[in-house]
């Protein structure tokens, strides 16, 4: 009983951890790889492997911000299907025009 209690355990912080990484804490890991090869220290073997984390980690980031922003225009969506939301870089009516 104990054994399997363990690899239930075991299996579900694998399976959650990488969806539960907050987007903070995946540009924090992102930077990390860009100075690791700005530094120049990295073998050229090193340096593909830790260009295709930074691959994976932007793209992950950036599928978290997709998500947050079809979130915010969910809550802000009224009735009649009309978002009321402004698109980025768009400050609405006193935008200068």
């Amino acid at each position: 009983m104990g054994r399997t209690e363990r690899s239930e355990a075991k299996g579900g912080e694998r399976a959650q951890e990488p969806a539960a990484e907050p987007y903070d804490k995946l540009v924090g890991r992102l930077e990390k790889v860009v100075e690791e090869l700005e530094g120049g220290t990295l073998t050229l073997e090193q340096s593909v492997e830790k260009f295709a984390e930074g691959i994976r980690l932007a793209r992950e980031a950036a599928r978290k911000l997709d998500e947050a922003e079809r979130r915010v225009e969910t809550l802000l969506r009224a009735e009649d299907g009309s978002v009321e939301a402004s698109p980025s870089g768009d400050d609405g009516p006193g935008n200068g025009r």
